[in-house]
């Protein structure tokens, strides 16, 4: 976005100064898989596309075929796809005049990152080594599996953003080591009565945030139900939070409170004011804990 336009945001200062002085002219958005199991929504991808000055660049021959493929998908599929579809195959008079955009990105699909190519002196990148990949399966569940062709892609900046893969949590607790998540149903930990999980442990780094909040409701309504049904054994009388704050302040930690936070919300708020932005982000830990008294 314009540097006009993030100026009326919350952004911080010092991410601003950075994003005025960037010299990116060209961004690649590099995927293992195709376009039918892109993550992202269709709300990102409207407004990437809608960038001032800024031009889409998708090829049309990731998308051969696709239109008969997704006739019987889920709307929302449908739909994104619908919209890289068009994109790719924008009429020539279109093209040309998005052609003189000063920014572009694109995205490349069924390619592996294998390797970061570093510059002569070694201090920078230069370019990634990609494998390029073939699908089996279809749907959200297919893999990319290598051909053994590689390409390099030229770049001077790398940007990771693979998921993040979950770790076991304890022997008791049991894990799923090939999926990256613990064994459950509807958030009940299987085999561990009374013990629940939700987000990516639950499901896998897959979805973006209001999909990871939903997943939540459903693990809450797991607890709900349990509760209700008396599997769980829950003694009449419950301490609460108050245990746990004895115990955190033992040993030196003061825990922050709902009300805390607010005094940290009020103050980021009022100096947004002062600056005409709907909040100024306070990033010093030592600073929020002096406005809310510590």
């Amino acid at each position: 976005s314009a540097i006009s336009v993030l100026q009326k945001t919350d952004i911080t200062d010092s991410s601003l100064a950075a994003l005025a002085c960037s010299k990116v002219k060209h961004v690649w958005l590099v995927g293992r898989r195709g376009p039918l199991q892109v993550a992202f929504t269709i709300k990102e991808l409207r407004e990437m596309i809608n960038l001032p000055g800024t031009r889409a660049v998708l090829n049309p021959a990731d998308f051969t075929g696709l239109e008969n493929a997704i006739k019987d998908a889920a709307r929302p599929r449908k739909r994104l796809t619908e919209l890289m579809i068009k994109t790719a195959l924008e009429k020539p008079v279109e093209v040309q005049a998005g052609a003189t955009a000063p920014r572009a990105w694109g995205l490349k699909f069924q390619r592996s990152p294998q390797e970061v190519l570093p510059s002569a002196d070694g201090r920078r990148a230069r370019g990634i080594r990609m494998a390029l990949t073939r699908l089996e399966g279809s749907g959200d569940s297919a893999k990319a599996i290598p051909t053994g062709d590689v390409e390099e892609l030229e770049c001077g900046l790398v940007l990771s953003s693979i998921g993040y893969r979950s770790l076991p949590l304890d022997p008791a607790v049991p894990f799923d080591s090939q999926r990256g998540v613990i064994p459950n149903s509807s958030g009940r930990v299987e085999g561990v009565p009374g013990l629940y999980c939700s987000g990516w442990v639950k499901r896998g780094p897959t979805g973006v945030i209001i999909t990871t909040m939903n997943d939540s409701f459903d693990t809450a309504q797991s607890v709900l139900e349990d509760l209700q049904g008396g599997v769980l054994d829950i003694p009449p009388f419950r301490e609460g939070f108050g245990v746990v704050e004895s115990i955190l302040r033992s040993r030196g930690v003061r825990p922050v409170s709902f009300s805390d936070w607010e005094k940290i919300d009020a103050a980021e708020v009022a100096r947004g004011k002062a600056a005409g932005k709907p909040r100024e982000k306070i990033v010093d830990p030592a600073e929020m804990l002096q406005i809310i008294g510590q």
